[in-house]
Formats: structure tokens, C-alpha cells, sequence
């Protein structure tokens, strides 16, 4: 029976929807946190190298995304178009991430292998559970209490995912004998939590999925939503840009850590785990801001405090002694970056659909969640190739004393380097043409159209 509707959804089913973000964002914060220091400080590959592993991965998973997307758009099924893939997907799932950190020996090839094989199965789970939550209401403000109950679970499992690695590595590995056996452990433990994670959604979205019509597919409609979707195109631009900065801030932080701040395991952790408590304290108040005036606004200020923030932090910080203002700049910009960007970004998304709905008369969601992971990939990717050359170019030699150079090159990767992107992302969310308002008569003028009446798109005409 399908509960989807422009209403109200239970406090139940929103957080049972959130649970499988849980195990996306543990696994995400695995490899773009700790997979990088992994090849390099514990596998023993050269760092140029190991950031060719995530680029190839990684543009692997990213042509996959929009497939996948379209695929669940297509589905014919008793359990809707999405949930099917998240019960296809949950085993696999934890499997391979568990792989992924489990080193045989066996070199370039059999990594490259593993993170290309868990990428796929994070695509089959992921994209079809995004495009299920732009299903499940159409209601502008309650599409935001969604996604906060999202983030909720993603920050959640964050911490544990960023905080707790490095502790259990060190005690399995005491345990049993090695440090690589201890990191094949963490991933066995975060592999079957992610299971049941997966498995929780699956369960407690049914009865709300879409059953349209069979929507097709030309090759050309991956372009066609780009080209023809003014309002997608923003959002995309917004999208990209932000990625970028969080993922130059991810990928570098164990680095700035162990070698600037000079921590070990367990301060690193607990570096994370303050880090991700912070970010909670900020999830409330910006989906209040974004309800109370908008999505668009919301990303300005918190992307504009954020890259403030970052500049002051950048040149003050540059080693122990000024942990202080670390510690500070750790629970204000960092906890910030931790979570605005996917919640504000997962919260623009599913408007854009509707824009295509109309232009279309077709719901489309997995085509366009699988375009904005694609686009998140590829980003991502390229991010992690130019700061595998940067660290290699500055210098960067595992476990041991760095340079004045290679201590000056991580901190810009941390501080600076993030701020030229969201600049340009802070512009193009200006002129994003959704607003709260608009969004409103979009969803009245496609109500008017499935009744077959007369409607007038002149107050949403910038949208297309």
C-alpha cells in the first residue's frame, strides 16, 4: 500500500529512514579518512599511488551512479522502485568493506579491486535510498525535518566511524598479534553494523514507496536533466563546490592531526569524536534556519562562517602549542563543515525533481540522485589525486619527522585550500533560483496539471 503523500510522516518512520545513512556515512568516513593513511602507513604504497587508487575507484563508482539511478526508476516491483536494492545491496555491502581494509599482500591491483567492488555496492544502496526519501513527501519543510533525522544518523555514525577506528585498530591488533590483522578487524566490526543498518530501512519504509509509470530511458536523458534544468544546474554547482572543500578538509585532517598537532591514535580520535559531538550542537539550528528562512540561506551563512573561520585558523595554527585555538577552531568551522554541507545539500536536491516532474511529467529521482553522486565522485576524485600529489610534492614521508615545507603544505590543504571552493559555491547559491516560495506554487501548479486544469508557470518561469 503506498503512504506517500504531501503530509506529515510518523517520528518513526523518519528515523527508521535515517538508519541506513548510518552505514553510508561510517563506510564513506572509513576510506575518505582513514584509507589514504591506510595505503600509505600501514599497506606501504607510495602516496601518488594510493591517491590513484581512490581517483580510480572512485570515477569508477561515479559512471555508475546515474545507471543505478535510472535502473530504480524503472524497477517494476512488489516492494516499490528503491527498497529492493537496499535488500540486494545490505550483505555485499559489509562484506567488501571489510575487505577493503584487509590486506593479503597482494599489492596495487587487489586494492583498486576491492574499493572498485565495495564502490558498486555502496551505489546499489545508496542512490536508490536517496531517491526513496524524495518519494516519501513533498512538503518543502518536512523534506528538511527528513533529512535532519538523515543527518542525525549520519552524524552519529560518524563519530563512531571517525573517532573509534584508530582505538580499535591499536586493541585488535594488540589482540591479535599485528597491526594489519587490527585494522581487518575494525572493518569486520563497521561491516556488520552497516548490514543491519541497511536492513532497519529497508523494514521500516515499507508501505511508503511510489509506484509510477515506467519512466524510460535514452542514454541522452543524463545530459538532457543538466541542460534543461536551470534550477538542477545550481544545484549541482553548489553541490560540486562544497564537496570539494569537505573532502580536501576530510582527507587531510589525520594528516594535520598526527603530524601538526603532533597526536597519537587515541588523541586523533578523540580529535574526531569532538569534532562529530560538535557537529549536533549545529544540525538543529540548521534546519531552523533553513525553515525559517531558506535552504539557499542556510548554505550562505554557514558556508560563509565556515570559510571565515578557516582563514583565521589557517594562519594562527601552525603546530602544538597552539592547541587552544585548534580545540576552538575544531567545535566551530570544523563542526560546521561537518554537517552543513550534506544537510543542506540532501535537503535541495529533492526539489529539483519536482522542476523535472513538470517539465517532464515523469518522476525521475534516481536519475537525478544518480547524477549528483556521479558529480560527487568525480569530484571527490579529483580531490584526492591533487592532494596525493601535493603531499607527495610538499614532501610527505610516512612515520616519520616532517619538514617546515610538508607541515606548511598540509595546513593549507586543511585551512586555505577549502576556502577558494566555497567562495565559489557561496555565489552560485546566490543566484539559486528555488525558494521556499516557489517551491510551493511548483508543487500547486503540478497538482492543477495531474487534474487537468488550467495553470500559469510565469511565477516559476526562472526555475527552468
Amino acid at each position: 500500500m503506498e503512504k506517500s503523500s504531501n503530509g506529515k510522516l510518523p517520528f518513526r518512520i523518519k528515523l527508521g529512514y535515517g538508519s541506513a545513512e548510518g552505514a553510508g556515512s561510517s563506510s564513506w568516513n572509513l576510506i575518505y579518512i582513514f584509507l589514504l593513511y591506510f595505503l600509505t602507513d600501514a599497506v606501504g604504497i607510495n602516496p601518488a599511488l594510493a591517491g590513484s587508487i581512490l581517483m580510480i575507484a572512485t570515477l569508477w563508482d561515479a559512471f555508475t551512479d546515474p545507471f543505478i539511478g535510472i535502473i530504480s526508476d524503472n524497477l517494476k516491483s512488489q516492494r516499490g522502485r528503491r527498497r529492493p536494492f537496499l535488500l540486494i545491496s545490505a550483505l555485499p555491502f559489509g562484506i567488501t568493506l571489510w575487505l577493503l581494509f584487509t590486506d593479503f599482500h597482494l599489492g596495487f591491483a587487489y586494492h583498486v579491486a576491492m574499493v572498485v567492488l565495495f564502490f558498486t555496492f555502496f551505489t546499489m544502496m545508496n542512490v536508490p535510498y536517496q531517491a526513496l526519501g524524495a518519494e516519501m513527501t513533498q512538503d518543502y519543510n518536512e523534506r528538511m525535518s527528513l533529512v535532519t533525522f538523515r543527518s542525525w544518523w549520519m552524524q552519529v555514525f560518524t563519530l563512531a566511524s571517525a573517532s573509534l577506528p584508530m582505538v580499535f585498530v591499536q586493541v585488535f591488533g594488540e589482540a591479535l598479534g599485528s597491526i594489519s590483522a587490527g585494522w581487518s578487524a575494525m572493518a569486520a566490526v563497521f561491516g556488520a553494523i552497516s548490514i543491519l543498518l541497511i536492513l532497519l530501512t529497508w523494514r521500516t519504509t515499507r508501505g511508503y514507496e511510489l509506484f509510477p509509470e515506467n519512466t524510460g530511458f535514452k542514454l541522452r536523458d543524463i545530459y538532457d536533466v543538466i541542460r534543461q534544468n536551470r534550477t538542477f544546474r545550481y544545484t549541482l554547482g553548489i553541490w560540486t563546490f562544497s564537496i570539494i572543500a569537505l573532502n580536501f578538509v576530510v582527507s587531510t585532517a589525520l594528516y594535520f592531526f598526527t603530524y601538526v598537532m603532533g597526536f597519537g591514535e587515541s588523541m586523533s580520535g578523540m580529535a574526531f569524536g569532538v569534532l562529530i559531538a560538535a557537529s549536533l550542537i549545529y544540525l538543529p539550528i540548521i534546519d531552523y534556519v533553513a525553515k525559517k528562512k531558506s535552504k539557499r540561506i542556510a548554505f550562505i551563512i554557514f558556508a560563509a562562517f565556515w570559510g571565515v573561520l578557516s582563514v583565521v585558523l589557517g594562519l594562527t595554527i601552525t603546530g602544538p602549542e597552539d592547541s587552544t585555538i585548534f580545540w576552538i577552531g575544531l567545535v566551530t568551522s570544523g563542526a560546521v563543515s561537518a554537517c552543513m554541507v550534506y544537510q543542506l545539500g540532501w535537503a535541495m536536491i529533492p526539489d529539483v525533481t519536482e522542476v523535472d516532474e513538470l517539465m517532464s511529467g515523469q518522476r525521475r529521482e534516481g536519475l537525478y540522485f544518480g547524477v549528483m553522486a556521479f558529480i560527487q565522485k568525480i569530484a571527490s576524485a579529483l580531490a584526492f589525486q591533487v592532494i596525493g600529489i601535493i603531499m607527495a610534492w610538499v614532501g610527505y614521508q610516512p612515520a616519520v619527522t616532517q619538514t617546515p615545507e610538508t607541515l606548511l603544505g598540509i595546513r593549507m590543504l586543511m585551512y586555505e585550500a577549502p576556502v577558494l571552493f566555497l567562495i565559489i559555491a557561496i555565489v552560485i547559491a546566490y543566484f539559486l533560483p528555488m525558494t521556499r516560495d516557489k517551491h510551493q506554487a511548483l508543487c500547486e501548479i503540478l497538482k492543477l496539471k495531474k487534474e487537468k486544469k488550467e495553470y500559469d508557470i510565469t511565477p516559476i518561469k526562472d526555475l527552468f
